[in-house]
């Protein structure tokens, strides 16, 4: 049920623009009754969120804020989400005592914004986490494949060269054949190689030792006409124990005086070993032709003396031009004329790995992961480089910095520089958000400022005009705060709140605050001098004790609480317009360097009488 409008129009015409606000309006008594609502407030009844009518009481939350509200004689805050709407109040308590008014602005757009920027950076941080996991993933597996591979390539060189030894001093099979094939002779090396005695052999065809065909036109034809094979061919041959072995043949004739063809000689070589260690680094060339990985062999002279295909799409060059350029060329972090004290370095290292940047013949400029590996083949030296284009990776760990910075800045906007530290901190060890931060501090001065007269000029003035000059000032303040290097706690409507001594002790924090207080009355004075409005301030400083920390689980800021920063505001509520009012304790801080004006006694609610002084301005030493 709403509340009867024509009851209460008595009510409204003692808040200023109520009935014509757009935003919700609202009375409360002191007890928490509902006094009045303005037509706006339908917001609040019609969508379900509080079921209210004229004279109920008024939600507890409610009733809190009116109490604080009217026992400090300051403005509170308070936001109430509705559906997919959030509303922030302003309680102001009225003039009597007895009730608080509630302004309303509708901050949905903002809300909705925070809670959507929000979830993107926790979105952007879960997609780069994840991108980066698979990048590390792939890249140990990779090296994990690329290390298998070079040590297969160094076992296949020391095998060949094993073998290449063995060829070079054991002796070649050789076999003595009639035009018809025979084996008229062969030697023992041979014999061990079939497995047969020379007994056994004899009388034999030599073709008799080969595989079922293996044998080509071109070998036939060889023996057939008694003629020499051009060169060695590759064939298998039976042992007696009825396995098989590769070998090469050397077919020849041996002619007579004549030039008739008298005898064959075929010369054999067992090349098991070598063949399968041949296929098996045509295997190893194969697959890093085909990986994504740009791949080079380096001389040490620093040019490439192997590309694989990767690497000519990579760097848009052929195979042709890469394998004349200098490794600087490409890598253009590494200089040509330092090159023979890198090349040393890595001989000794055996590997090294860095992130780097290569150029395209396009004279693009992207980065790679670079791995380098010295490695010995067929007797001669190389470097071995895999180069891994990491733009994506590098692009993404961009965007998380960007988005890191911004929450950096926005943490630092809302908090001090130590505070902010700690929560991240928190935030890390505990893994949430909202850990309480409370530290007591022995000595801090607090300033409270506000605006003489800020109700009428919210009647006389459009929103846009007013919210322009209450920006105009308040950021003139927060530049003044800055260079003084004080805190800013908060705004509260028109009110400005300051502490020095915090979150870092310092022993000038009420001559700091001080020169803040003057430097806002001449700040004021300027922009309406400039502008037209009669705007006026009332500031009030007390010096003492504060607890200073963060609670709460969402829209938490750094406060002070103690009765410090109480006084602070009675000396500001209970000032004189234009005059910036000081407790004993703040006078007695600052009166050899500032000149005062004892005001006397004021009474301040809890307290009783106090005694107050007006700071005019700092004693001029004369020269």
């Amino acid at each position: 049920m709403m509340p009867n409008f024509e009851r209460v129009e008595p009510i409204a015409n003692s808040i200023p623009c109520a009935s014509e606000n757009p935003y919700p309006v609202l009375q409360v008594s002191a007890d928490g009754t509902l006094r009045y609502a303005n037509p706006a407030s339908l917001a609040l009844f019609d969508e379900g969120k509080y079921s209210i009518s004229m004279g109920d009481r008024v939600p507890h939350l409610w009733q809190g804020v009116i109490s604080r509200s009217i026992e400090t004689q300051a403005p509170q805050t308070f936001e109430i989400p509705i559906d997919n709407r959030c509303f922030q109040f302003t309680v102001v308590p009225t003039a009597d005592g007895n009730a608080a008014n509630f302004y309303g602005m509708d901050i949905t757009q903002r809300y909705h914004a925070e809670r959507a920027l929000h979830k993107s950076n926790e979105q952007l941080t879960a997609l780069v986490q994840q991108r980066t996991a698979r990048l590390k993933q792939t890249d140990r597996q990779l090296q994990i494949q690329l290390w298998e591979r070079l040590s297969l390539q160094k076992h296949l060189y020391e095998r060949e060269s094993q073998l290449d030894a063995i060829f070079r001093e054991a002796a070649i099979g050789i076999a003595l054949l009639d035009l018809d094939g025979k084996i008229l002779r062969s030697n023992p090396a041979l014999q061990q190689m079939f497995g047969e005695s020379p007994e056994t052999m004899s009388g034999k065809l030599f073709r008799a030792f080969v595989v079922s065909g293996e044998w080509d036109r071109v070998v036939n034809e060889a023996f057939d006409r008694g003629e020499s094979l051009s060169g060695k061919l590759e064939v298998r041959y039976h042992h007696r124990n009825h396995s098989t072995f590769w070998g090469t043949l050397t077919l020849s004739t041996i002619d007579d005086e004549a030039g008739r063809s008298q005898y064959q000689l075929a010369m054999v070589e067992d090349i098991t070993d070598s063949k399968l260690a041949r296929d098996a680094l045509q295997l190893t060339q194969f697959a890093i032709d085909r990986t994504a990985d740009a791949a080079l062999w380096i001389s040490p002279s620093g040019i490439s003396a192997y590309a694989n295909e990767a690497a000519c799409e990579n760097l848009g060059y052929s195979k042709a031009e890469l394998l004349k350029m200098h490794f600087a060329e490409i890598a253009i972090d590494f200089q040509s004329q330092d090159w023979s004290v890198f090349w040393e370095s890595i001989r000794q290292q055996d590997s090294f790995a860095c992130e780097t940047r290569v150029q395209r013949c396009d004279g693009e400029i992207f980065p790679v992961d670079l791995t380098l590996n010295y490695i010995e083949f067929n007797k001669r030296q190389y470097i071995c480089a895999f180069a891994r284009d990491i733009t994506e990776r590098k692009q993404a760990e961009e965007a998380l910095r960007i988005a890191q910075e911004r929450s950096e800045r926005l943490l630092l906007n809302i908090f001090p520089k130590t505070i902010a530290k700690q929560l991240k901190q928190l935030s890390h060890e505990y893994r949430q958000v909202g850990a309480a931060i409370a530290q007591r501090f022995d000595e801090v001065t607090v300033l409270f400022a506000d605006i003489v007269g800020f109700t009428q000029l919210c009647a006389n003035s459009s929103p846009t005009d007013l919210v322009w000059t209450l920006n105009q000032i308040f950021s003139a303040f927060d530049r003044l705060t800055q260079e003084l290097g004080l805190e800013k706690i908060k705004t509260i409507g028109d009110a400005y709140m300051v502490v020095g001594g915090l979150p870092e002790p310092r022993a000038d924090h009420a001559e700091a605050v001080a020169e803040l207080a003057l430097a806002m009355m001449n700040e004021v004075s300027r922009f309406s001098a400039h502008s037209g409005e009669p705007i006026v301030l009332r500031v009030g400083i007390h010096t003492g004790p504060v607890i200073a920390g963060v609670i709460g689980l969402n829209k938490f800021s750094y406060d002070l609480w103690g009765d410090t920063v109480n006084l602070a505001s009675r000396m500001e509520s209970q000032g004189i317009p234009g005059c910036i009012q000081v407790t004993q304790k703040t006078y007695d801080c600052l009166r050899h360097r500032y000149v005062f004006e004892k005001r006397g006694t004021v009474f301040v609610k809890g307290r009783g009488d106090t005694i107050s002084y007006l700071l005019k301005e700092r004693i001029r030493v004369s020269s």
